[in-house]
């Protein structure tokens, strides 16, 4: 499969938050620059925390057993836990860092300009996303491929083994 089909693939799939989280990074692009900002929905009740600076937001939205934290710094990190799950995000000069899960822990990151982390888990695991500048990284649920592109990035579902890594010419993706 092509790498723009991959790409098709992942954006179908991904959540309706990391794609809010996609959207507004973009949107931030020619807006000034401003302070960090976090916003935490730890466990214990349901939570919904936003927070928009300039170039710089997050988001954090959780369910009363599960617990989302995001941080931006000059970019959009957006976190969504749901059914016991861990989130943490963040988006960092220029980048995009966006984490939806049910079940388990994800930690995504991006960092620079274009970068784009999207991680999604829909069972319980423990994955993480992390994107460099002009790079995308994505990683689905038990039944979607790990997508890595760009000059820096790397995927990994630690749980199923799943994943991929970019690193300049370098390009590995599990079997």
């Amino acid at each position: 499969m092509s790498v723009v089909a991959d790409a098709r693939k992942s954006v179908r799939v991904l959540g309706g938050g990391a794609v809010v989280a996609a959207a507004v990074g973009a949107a931030l692009v020619a807006a000034p620059s401003a302070q960090a900002v976090t916003c935490a929905a730890p466990p214990g009740s349901a939570a919904s925390v936003t927070q928009l600076d300039g170039r710089t937001a997050c988001g954090a939205v959780a369910d009363a057993p599960s617990g989302a934290w995001a941080h931006g710094d000059g970019g959009v990190g957006f976190a969504d836990a749901r059914t016991g799950a861990r989130v943490l995000a963040a988006g960092l000069s220029g980048g995009a860092g966006a984490g939806e899960a049910r079940g388990g822990s994800l930690a995504t990151l991006g960092f620079g300009e274009d970068a784009l982390a999207l991680g999604i888990v829909e069972e319980p695991a423990t994955a993480v996303v992390v994107a460099g500048p002009q790079s995308q990284a994505f990683i689905g649920d038990l039944r979607d491929p790990v997508l890595c592109e760009g000059s820096a990035a790397t995927a990994f579902n630690l749980t199923t083994g799943r994943g991929c890594v970019v690193l300049g010419t370098f390009r590995y993706v599990t079997p």
